[in-house]
């Protein structure tokens, strides 16, 4: 071939060329998205109206996106968080789990008076996942245990404790279903007027800000992102790597509980076997999305929440399977993981210069 492609590594990457990437990464993705749609049957005239008009121009469709969106950023923020140390936190699901069955022990056994119920049920979701993620976390920094294996195989603990909770102590005298009876309204989140919105919108929001604040303006984001660079050269340097790791993964843990709480107090008004289901992919995804900034986690959080409300419109109304969403969340990640090629290596295309023969190839 008369050319060749070099790829150089970069020695800094500028901002501007991060967020082109990202940008270019996404919109490829949703043409991808868009002919998978339409070689399922679904008219090119109706994609801007699936995508766009319903799900933020139309109340419904809003609704529903930013209702999702609540528990996608709070569980992407845990992942986030997470992985600035580079620390692979897959347990979203479990610490979910643990803190909407601390806050839902606070409701069932009335602890404390009425009126401060509500902040009880709060801080127990926050304790609960805390301790759920530290769990994994001790274990890595004290028995080198994969946190990727811990952390994934405590989902499937959560999930059975609760399952064992619903089916026996907790479950509904009423109806004998396995849920937990309704919460009184002093225990439940406000909604938005006549929308199925609540008020967990504003913790979402908090978190993100207040996570935006520690990771860029805090020392202790400071010494998280040396952790992540080298955690040898870290210790070397007397860092508290251990400490960090545990500090990290308990912040992390407590906002997937705050995920727990949201969905328990703000959408099912109780405990309920499914609570705490598919939200480990989406995390993931998100919070790679986001680039594992908080400011960027949320808006990844809001496009897939709109991703979700869009695929349940298809399949309402063009039959198309289940699979659809988790497929187009697919080529959104695969998309913008192939453009970061561009961010780390500087492409050049070189001709290739005619081999000179030499006397005895003339020979």
């Amino acid at each position: 071939m008369p050319y060749r492609l070099v790829l150089s590594p970069r020695l800094a990457v500028p901002r501007w060329l991060t967020a082109a990437t990202l940008i270019g990464g996404i919109v490829f993705g949703l043409i991808c998205c868009a002919i998978f749609l339409i070689a399922f049957g679904v008219p090119a005239s109706d994609l801007g109206n699936e995508f766009i008009l319903y799900v933020f121009g139309n109340s419904a469709g809003l609704d529903q996106t930013l209702t999702r969106a609540i528990s996608l950023t709070l569980v992407s923020m845990s992942v986030a968080l997470c992985l600035r140390i580079r620390f692979w936190n897959i347990g979203v699901e479990g610490q979910l789990w643990m803190g909407a069955l601390a806050a839902t022990a606070v409701s069932i056994y009335q602890i404390g008076p009425w009126f401060l119920r509500m902040p009880l049920m709060i801080v127990a979701a926050m304790v609960g996942g805390a301790l759920w993620c530290g769990l994994a976390a001790v274990a890595k920094v004290r028995l080198r245990a994969d946190e990727v294996i811990t952390t994934l195989l405590l989902n499937y603990v959560a999930y059975l404790l609760a399952q064992d909770l619903l089916y026996g102590h907790w479950r509904n005298a009423a109806d004998q279903f396995p849920m937990t009876p309704v919460f009184p309204k002093y225990e439940q989140l406000p909604n938005f007027g006549t929308w199925h919105l609540h008020y967990g919108l504003f913790i979402a929001l908090i978190v993100v800000v207040f996570c935006w604040w520690l990771c860029r303006y805090s020392r202790f984001g400071l010494l998280s992102k040396a952790v992540s660079e080298n955690r040898t050269a870290s210790r070397a340097l007397g860092i508290p790597v251990a400490r960090i790791t545990l500090t990290t993964a308990c912040l992390a843990g407590a906002v997937s509980g705050l995920a727990g709480f949201s969905i328990i107090s703000g959408e099912e008004h109780k405990l309920t076997q499914f609570v705490g289901n598919d939200f480990i992919f989406p995390s993931i995804a998100i919070a790679y999305l986001g680039r594992a900034n908080p400011i960027g986690v949320f808006i990844a959080a809001l496009a897939v929440a709109g991703l979700y409300t869009a695929g349940d419109s298809l399949k309402a109304f063009y039959q198309l399977p289940d699979t659809v969403v988790v497929t187009m969340e697919a080529f959104l990640l695969m998309t913008v993981a192939a453009c970061d090629v561009f961010v780390r290596y500087r492409i050049s295309i070189l001709r290739q210069r005619p081999k000179v023969a030499t006397e005895g190839q003339k020979a």
